[in-house]
């Protein structure tokens, strides 16, 4: 008895040692009156189950983080009025929607949102995915921006979804990759229906992805003047079976090169090597990664890479349907194949109910070890009419890394409590604290589950951080691609800047690295995309710095 009373207080002051994470939603309080629209008018086109995605950013370069907010829009009407929202932060917890005065304003059924400087010219342009044609926004550098999309030819008019910015080449201009769904038109619709006891004629529901095409995503390369040349087939990424929806940036090789994991529903999973001579190749079946680790292939949708042990070793996260379980595919650094290891690390048992759609990898107590988020929600409002214990609305999922190769379910315990129909979410630290805050994106067929959520991170006692900026010269001007390596008396950690990743999302690029109670960081060292590798020593803790390549003593 002795023993298990010592061996439960050890156990209660692991857990109470951790950081007190909580978060609030403070999207009211914020200002931010955002509700997703569908278009929805009985129909069940399948467009409306899927949209739409989030972001954060800077676009005015004052410091302070801003919410851009995908948005549907009439599938069928001619007087189309609902636009993606623009929400400019004020910097006292505030929001203004800043749409119309920065000429975003413009009609298109919203999917996915990149955010990338692809012009090198210090401020973030935009790239809005859709169900019709994709836009491409510059920012013009007054708090407005233009539709260049004709001009820059990034005009994909199919069902597109998640999108990365990257330098594929390495020659310090940022390229594109769209992931491209199914090939869908309100003219060649499918109705399809479900059956359920009692019910003549069977009810119409929404579709799944197998009554469709599959489309191939696309790969256009940044010529460098403002516009874009479509090289799909030529970088050996044509492929119309995928029906992806999501995309991360990593380099599980290590060899330098950025490649590209992506997540495909109903169909085989990606992972593309990039060869580094301008094509790629698609090694997911022989990492084992194409494939649940039953050989089947799952209805994955959002996706996330990173070092979650801080071994140099790669974990990918994709976000599966109902009865599926989230993949948790882990490889470490000295591995050949990657393993879905989801049952071992806690979270297939625990995800398995849910249908998730976007997940991320970060830090949410600053403990130096990067947690998983999730949100999820199923597609069909009605669901629960014919499948038990699989309600529309689901709680999303806050998985916390315990630093010992596995993950503890501390959703409800940190404040995540009410249901949504997620879709997309990013991190960002908005408010300039130092940890991370939380953006989720719902969907709006039901209204009452259709609200956009802003998570702040009220997270106790404050733990340290260290917050990075890089700004490439002889890299893209957002170092998109850029690994950054922090060693303190914690030991090391290893970041990339990326966009992409989760669903339809785009998180900050700033990168945060955990430091518990270390006040400095002994040794930095940034590898840019074009070889050039900074290194800077003894720096404080609690304070964002800009790394500039090229600029540190060595």
């Amino acid at each position: 008895m002795r023993t298990f009373v010592v061996a439960f207080v050890l156990i209660w002051l692991c857990i109470a040692a951790k950081a007190d994470v909580k978060f609030t939603d403070v999207t009211d309080a914020a200002g931010i009156g955002f509700q997703h629209f569908t278009g929805a008018t009985g129909k069940r086109y399948m467009p409306e189950t899927m949209g739409a995605g989030c972001a954060f950013l800077d676009y005015d370069a004052d410091g302070n983080l801003d919410i851009l907010l995908a948005n549907g829009t009439h599938l069928t009407l001619a007087d189309a009025t609902h636009t993606p929202r623009l929400y400019r932060n004020v910097g006292n917890g505030k929001f203004v929607d800043v749409t119309e005065a920065a000429s975003l304003n413009v009609p298109m059924y919203g999917m996915g949102i990149a955010v990338a400087d692809y012009d090198n010219d210090a401020d973030p342009d935009i790239y809005f995915t859709n169900v019709g044609e994709n836009r491409l926004f510059r920012n013009n550098g007054d708090q407005t921006f233009t539709d260049v999309t004709e001009f820059a030819n990034v005009g994909d008019p199919s069902w597109s979804t998640s999108a990365a910015f990257f330098d594929a080449d390495n020659d310090g201009w940022l390229d594109l990759f769209v992931c491209n769904y199914v090939e869908w038109t309100p003219e060649t619709d499918i109705p399809c229906v479900v059956n359920i006891a009692g019910e003549t004629p069977p009810p119409r529901t929404y579709c799944t992805p197998n009554v469709y095409i599959g489309q191939s995503c696309r790969f256009y390369r940044n010529q460098g003047d403002g516009t874009f040349t479509d090289r799909t087939s030529e970088a050996g990424l044509h492929n119309p079976i995928g029906k992806s929806l999501g995309v991360t940036l990593l380099d599980y090789n290590r060899d330098g090169w950025l490649d590209l994991a992506v997540a495909n529903d109903t169909e085989p999973n990606f992972l593309y090597r990039n060869n580094g001579d301008g094509t790629f190749t698609d090694e997911a079946l022989v990492m084992g990664i194409a494939f649940s680790e039953t050989g089947k292939a799952r209805g994955s949708m959002g996706i996330d890479a990173a070092d979650v042990y801080n071994n140099g070793g790669t974990a990918i996260a994709i976000g599966n349907f109902s009865n599926e379980k989230t993949g948790f595919f882990y490889a470490k650094s000295d591995d050949l194949y990657f393993s879905d290891v989801a049952d071992n690390v806690n979270i297939g048992n625990t995800s398995f109910r849910s249908l998730t759609f976007g997940l991320l990898f970060f830090d949410c107590d600053l403990d130096g070890a990067l947690d998983l988020f999730s949100v999820n929600g199923h597609i069909e409002p009605e669901v629960s009419r014919y499948q038990q214990h699989a309600p529309y609305a689901q709680m999303p999922s806050l998985f916390r890394n315990r630093g010992d190769g596995t993950f503890q379910d501390i959703t409800k315990q940190v404040g995540l409590t009410r249901p949504g129909v997620g879709r997309g979410c990013a991190y960002g630290d908005y408010d300039n604290d130092g940890d991370l805050d939380l953006l989720v994106s719902n969907n709006g067929v039901i209204e009452d589950y259709s609200k956009i959520w802003l998570l702040r991170n009220d997270s106790a006692p404050s733990y340290n951080y260290l917050r990075v900026r890089a700004i490439g010269t002889r890299s893209n001007r957002d170092g998109i691609g850029a690994k950054v390596r922090v060693k303190s008396d914690d030991g090391l950690q290893q970041q990339m800047v990326r966009t992409g990743s989760s669903y339809c999302s785009q998180s900050e690029t700033v990168l945060t690295f955990g430091l518990k109670k270390t006040e400095m960081v002994a040794h930095l060292e940034i590898v840019w995309p074009s070889g050039e590798i900074d290194r800077y020593v003894e720096l404080k803790a609690n304070q964002l710095i800009e790394v500039t390549e090229g600029a540190s003593e060595k």
